[in-house]
């Protein structure tokens, strides 16, 4: 029974290590870009097929960011507005409305938006992550929220620059505006993997 708990032993840890070694070897096969105010990072899985995007800005000046994740792992984009340190809104999670407009211009949203703030507090981060998303009951269909959602990403890929409001009662009405200038040119070649 002693040499049995030293084998299972044995092949956790070489299995750990393999992990690591593993992971190790996704994040390598990490590349990244800029283009204008946007950010890109392609991960690749093993056979070097594209698994994830990551496009960020910032609002020069502050902590607050405007991300943009696809991965096959997902069936819809993940937009977030990320707000660290100063910027924090609530130390609590919390369900916001989310008004927006791109270029200044109040034409039709393809979507009513709502964000999802979670909050992050502990020695390594202080943040919010508010978490763009279709508001509930408006759309019944696997189909009709993707054609939602491409929509809102062609609308994003047009535009020069958004005003994303989140509103809250505990912090009232707070407004950011990106810049979307290089979006387009990142986003584009690599979208297949947002669908």
């Amino acid at each position: 029974m002693h040499k049995c708990q030293q084998w299972v032993s044995l092949s956790l840890s070489l299995f750990t290590v393999s992990l690591a070694l593993l992971s190790t070897c996704v994040l390598a096969a990490k590349t990244t870009q800029t283009e204008g105010d946007f950010h890109l990072s392609l991960y690749q899985d093993q056979q070097d097929q594209l698994e994830s995007l990551e496009l960020f800005t910032k609002i020069p000046d502050k902590e607050v960011y405007l991300g943009l994740t696809c991965s096959t792992m997902s069936p819809f984009p993940l937009i977030e507005v990320l707000l660290f340190n100063q910027e924090v809104l609530m130390e609590t999670p919390g369900l916001m409305d989310v008004s927006y407009r791109i270029n200044g211009q109040t034409d039709a949203s393809p979507a009513t938006l709502q964000g999802v703030l979670n909050p992050m507090n502990n020695a390594a981060e202080h943040s919010n992550k508010v978490r763009l998303e279709l508001a509930s009951g408006q759309v019944k269909t696997m189909g009709r929220m993707h054609a939602v959602y491409q929509s809102l990403l062609d609308q994003l890929k047009a535009g020069r620059s958004i005003d994303i409001t989140l509103q809250h009662r505990r912090v009232g009405e707070k407004q950011y505006r990106f810049s979307l200038q290089g979006l387009n040119a990142l986003l584009t070649p690599n979208e297949s993997i947002c669908q």
